[in-house]
């Protein structure tokens, strides 16, 4: 069984070293602009080792994906949700968000621009069902956000998937504007302000309505 162990430990260096490879190649030129055949060369290695751990391009891409998800769903651990008002929870998922966009464009631009159905298609069971489960918990944080609002009578009753699902939908549109050459129309600045507009337009326009004309939780 010794023998074992240097195998592998060979097999995660290769690993990691394809992953280091594919890595730099998907952020600098995308998922349609990078090939097998250029991961292979890049880490040194024959196209038909690269499918000893990888058996197709789009696993590649989705492993990183999960890499990029990994590290916003920590960032989004670390807010206190339970010692926070429902609003201020809100204002901490848009200062994470915005600054994952900001800090990791790369793997931003994977995940929410790239990373489509059909190249989830591709991969096998087993990094679908680890990629839907990552999708699902990150996701998760708005959701229960929106269920805890439905609770105190801060916004109308609503589905708190969909919902969640339009919140983060119009931040990250917004995000991917900065990424896609509107640079010179609005400044990074500017989209980072519209990002946190939209997304109160989204949250006021939900507002449970009192009589005077106010909404609950308006100043």
């Amino acid at each position: 069984m010794e023998h074992l162990a240097p195998r592998k430990a060979r097999s995660r260096e290769r690993r990691t070293e394809l992953l280091d490879a594919a890595r730099r190649l998907f952020f600098e030129n995308g998922y349609r602009g990078t090939t097998i055949e250029q991961i292979a060369r890049a880490a040194g290695y024959s196209k038909r080792t690269v499918y000893l751990d990888y058996p197709t391009k789009d696993e590649i891409f989705i492993t990183l994906c999960m890499e990029g998800g990994d590290l916003l769903e920590k960032r989004l651990g670390q807010i206190p949700f339970g010692e926070l008002s429902v609003e201020r929870c809100i204002e901490r998922f848009i200062e994470v968000f915005t600054s994952f966009s900001r800090e990791h464009p790369q793997y931003f631009r994977m995940i929410f621009s790239e990373a489509t159905p059909a190249i989830l298609a591709g991969c096998s069971s087993a990094v679908r069902e680890r990629a839907a489960l990552l999708e699902r918990d990150c996701l998760l944080v708005v959701v229960g956000l929106v269920d805890r609002a439905v609770r105190e009578r801060i916004i109308e009753p609503v589905d708190p998937w969909e919902t969640a699902g339009i919140l983060v939908g119009a931040a990250t549109g917004i995000a991917l504007l900065s990424m896609g050459g509107s640079q010179t129309i609005f400044s990074s600045q500017a989209l980072e302000s519209l990002m946190n507009k939209a997304l109160w337009t989204c949250w006021r326009g939900l507002r449970v309505a009192v009589p005077g004309g106010q909404a609950t939780g308006d100043p």
